[in-house]
């Protein structure tokens, strides 16, 4: 089994996990295979990262064209399921990171309050149609202001 990037793409991407019909909720392991070369020449983004279970490295193919990074399973297998992860800049809420979120309300900011992430989402209760800003006091540096519309995230 194989993800091959898109023509253009640099095979970005971050993880890649195979299952099959068992039900038995483990991803499917085998011996990983790819196109070696990462575009930052240093190793760094090798496709070796796409089944690495880290969502935060990932793979940069050194050409735009042909990258791919698979799993060798070692006999046949029916797919039932593939989940994928996107080459990103570490903007997932991190289990065990320290967030606050903050609604505005009254011409100020309003603190909906502080959590301890148990897990890669967070839930919180705000007035409707607050302008939100949640903040990693862990490691946050780069928050931007949001809303939700239509049950959709929309950065301003």
């Amino acid at each position: 089994m194989r993800y091959r990037g898109g023509d253009g793409s640099f095979c970005n991407i971050a993880e890649v996990a195979f299952y099959d019909a068992s039900d038995s909720g483990w991803a499917l392991r085998g011996k990983v295979i790819g196109t070696p070369g990462c575009f930052e020449q240093d190793g760094s983004h090798e496709y070796t990262n796409v089944f690495d279970g880290d969502p935060y490295t990932s793979f940069n193919y050194k050409y735009a064209e042909g990258g791919w990074a698979g799993l060798d399973l070692g006999s046949a297998h029916r797919i039932a399921k593939i989940v994928y992860v996107p080459r990103n800049r570490d903007n997932f809420i991190r289990k065990g990171d320290v967030y606050e979120l903050l609604y505005w309300k009254g011409r100020r900011w309003n603190s909906a309050g502080r959590q301890k992430a148990v897990a890669d989402s967070l839930v919180y209760t705000v007035p409707e149609n607050s302008l939100l800003y949640l903040i990693n006091h862990t490691r946050g540096k780069d928050e931007r202001i949001f809303e939700i519309k239509d049950g959709r995230q929309v950065f301003w």
